[in-house]
């Protein structure tokens, strides 16, 4: 059995017209109507080792943060607290994250009520576009806020 290499071709022939006559009689071609297709054997764009893993980001650094929790050596419980903290907060944003999720299915299996939700939050954001990003003035002053709070926020 070979060994799969990162390529390997696959090759298609066309039928002749005449299913009992030789392939490549009529013309001298060894094989006449092949066609090379070529055959990868690596994962799809998403999984593959130069585009970045997107879909696992989030465990990925879970698990990136547990190992290091992991490789701790906690003597003493002023040590632990952040630890168990940050834990804390963890399962904590998980909890919040699976409850609104849950709640907005539950909004959305209301009849009407899920589509008047969308309309209205439409309606709020086009009224912030109207009121802040149409006007230069006012999309200056915008950006600064955001400037600021990002220069508040990561230092």
């Amino acid at each position: 059995m070979p060994v799969p290499t990162d390529q390997q071709e696959i090759t298609l022939q066309t039928l002749p017209q005449d299913p009992l006559a030789e392939p490549g009689a009529a013309n001298g071609d060894p094989a006449p109507g092949v066609l090379p297709i070529p055959l990868t054997l690596e994962a799809p764009l998403a999984l593959s080792k130069t585009a970045p893993q997107l879909l696992g980001l989030p465990l990925q650094l879970l698990n990136q943060l547990l190992a290091r929790l992991a490789g701790l050596r906690l003597q003493t419980l002023a040590e632990l607290l952040p630890a168990l903290r940050l834990v804390a907060i963890l399962a904590a944003a998980g909890f919040v994250v699976k409850l609104t999720g849950a709640t907005l299915d539950a909004l959305n299996d209301i009849p009407m009520l899920g589509r008047l939700l969308e309309l209205v939050g439409l309606i709020s954001a086009l009224n912030f576009l109207g009121r802040n990003a149409l006007k230069s003035q006012k999309r200056a002053e915008l950006l600064a806020r955001i400037q600021k709070l990002r220069k508040d926020l990561l230092g």
